[in-house]
């Protein structure tokens, strides 16, 4: 259970969006206000009450503006959306939900309205719930387009890379999406070396004007090895790297600790025992 709240969550550091959002969420807050009344506060009984509901809408706006758009630019490591989770979305809602709280319960001291004076946190908090879940609903329904968008994309280009390879089958192609969407890994397969798995990433070594280069996306080795399945030269020789067979200089180690050899890599790729039969098949002619 715990560790799902540290999965990652798409944070909306996007500031056309996040504005176009916060205005939206301000005027839908004080119409349902208006037409429902909560609490039996008629907000046209008396301009007082106007001002009231539209202080709120302001309270509202100014919160998620301040936790949205002024706070990721003064700390953008903190709101990263490649770090960002589901632990760190359940405080930032928390935070926001008790400057809600604080925002309109001074506003009802302010304007003196008594269905809020009485029990003020408590009918308070249920009021500032309502900007909140909206918050979330049309984020929520954001994320949701995007992803729907990224699954068309990739599947347009999958079938594109797979029309290519089927047809020519020359220049094979691997494309690796990171899981927020912003990375892309695309390269020639003959140039890929080694994919290996560091912690909720993978590192991809490759080679680049004679050079071994790496990039770090935020992806499982999983979903990777699933993507490199129509590449037979891709091989996985231990539960954390998938390797480029045609890359492997020699096979070298003796039982049970064997690893492989790759031109220009400063460092041996491990071989699990499991897959060591496989291995010796592939490159015991290498074996020193």
């Amino acid at each position: 259970m715990f560790e799902n709240l540290n999965q990652p969550y798409p944070f909306h550091n996007n500031f056309k969006h996040n504005l176009r959002t916060i205005m939206l969420v301000s005027m839908f807050f004080m119409l349902i206000s208006l037409y429902f009344q909560p609490f039996g506060i008629d907000f046209m009984a008396s301009r007082k009450e106007g001002y009231f509901i539209l202080v709120l809408g302001m309270v509202s706006a100014a919160t998620f503006f301040l936790n949205t758009l002024f706070l990721p630019g003064l700390m953008p490591r903190l709101f990263e959306s490649a770090r960002w989770t589901i632990l760190k979305e359940i405080i930032w809602n928390i935070y926001n939900f008790i400057i809600l709280i604080a925002g309109f319960s001074l506003s009802a001291w302010i304007f003196e309205i008594p269905n809020l004076q009485s029990l003020t946190l408590f009918r308070s908090g249920a009021l500032a719930l309502l900007p909140l879940v909206l918050f979330n609903l049309l984020n929520y329904n954001h994320v949701l387009k995007n992803k729907v968008v990224r699954v068309i994309d990739s599947g347009r280009h999958w079938l594109d890379e797979h029309d290519k390879g089927t047809t020519s089958g020359v220049n094979p192609t691997l494309s690796i999406v990171s899981e927020n969407g912003k990375d892309v890994f695309e390269d020639n397969i003959h140039n890929v070396v080694l994919i290996q798995s560091s912690g909720n990433y993978i590192e991809v070594f490759y080679r680049k004007n004679g050079q071994i280069r790496r990039q770090l996306i935020r992806q499982t080795l999983s979903a990777v090895e699933k993507m490199t399945l129509k590449f037979p030269d891709i091989i996985k020789c231990h539960r954390c790297c998938l390797v480029n067979r045609q890359q492997v200089k020699r096979l070298t180690g003796s039982s049970p600790a064997y690893s492989l050899e790759v031109e220009g890599l400063d460092f041996q790729i491990p071989v699990s025992r499991q897959k060591i039969g496989e291995i010796r098949k592939l490159f015991g002619k290498h074996h020193s």
